[in-house]
């Protein structure tokens, strides 16, 4: 079996580099269109093989897995994971073809192993690869405190889930703080969490400049807020149908600043509020 994924491994190698000289003389985001479900899919193959030996329980729109069976935080994951589904895929007038993975672990060093996280704190959750994967909410919800409603209400599930269907539809021809702010709209909306509520920027926010090209570099917080921030200024201000447009725009692999110019008919400076 391993040199068998090996071997296919090997494959899709070859067909990356492949397609990479075909489509290198193309422009930039119609080459990243035309590769990027090609290698996402080789993230994925990758991704399934770690979790190979993982337990598997599926719903009606997902697939769980796990490392140790614990019914009760399964039982929680389940019920997030749909009770959310239609919301979040109706706001982007998007179903998945097939069942989202949802792979849930015990051991944070494997999570950040198998999403590239390298340094910091292990988050609750990261979309990876086609996937949604999780820490276990014993790992960071209190003992003292309600595993369940702070699951469904502060939990990872509707946010990770959003960026599933943002990198379906935009095939990965966005900016980080776009789809950030997405999944933190959509968060928002839904469960009523607003991120960094009662954070205040000293000066003036952050430009979309900024966000575009420094996002890294960035206040964490600040830049997470401000994502959040913009989109919902944009959602509010246009409707979804105008969100929804650019997300197939992109996904056609057009310019990020030349999608909102065609659909809103303005600069994109002026689309997402000062």
């Amino acid at each position: 079996m391993k040199r068998v994924c090996i071997r296919k491994g090997k494959v899709f190698l070859l067909l990356f580099l492949g397609f990479a000289l075909i489509f290198r003389a193309l422009p930039m985001e119609t080459m990243k269109v035309g590769l990027y479900p090609l290698f996402r899919e080789v993230q994925y193959r990758i991704i399934a093989y770690r979790t190979r030996d993982f337990g598997v329980r599926e719903t009606e729109h997902f697939i769980i897995k796990y490392q140790t069976k614990d019914d009760e935080v399964l039982d929680l994951i389940a019920e997030a994971s749909e009770r959310y589904y239609d919301d979040v895929s109706r706001l982007l007038d998007y179903y998945p073809k097939k069942k989202t993975i949802v792979i849930v672990y015990d051991d944070p060093a494997k999570l950040m192993k198998n999403t590239n996280l390298r340094q910091g704190k292990p988050p609750m959750g990261v979309y990876y690869a086609s996937t949604v994967q999780i820490l276990s909410p014993r790992l960071w919800v209190p003992e003292n405190e309600d595993m369940r409603e702070i699951f469904l209400n502060e939990g990872p599930m509707v946010h990770e889930f959003a960026h599933l269907l943002v990198d379906d539809l935009a095939k990965g021809n966005y900016p980080l703080w776009f789809t950030e702010g997405v999944a933190l709209y959509q968060e928002y909306i839904h469960t009523g969490y607003e991120w960094g509520k009662d954070l205040e920027f000293e000066g003036a926010p952050y430009t979309i400049s900024q966000m575009t090209e420094n996002f890294h570099q960035l206040d964490e917080m600040l830049a997470y807020k401000r994502s959040f921030e913009m989109m919902k200024h944009m959602v509010e201000t246009y409707g979804p149908d105008g969100l929804n447009k650019v997300l197939r725009a992109l996904g056609r692999g057009e310019n990020f600043s030349d999608v909102h110019r065609e659909v809103f008919g303005k600069e994109i400076e002026t689309i997402y509020g000062k």
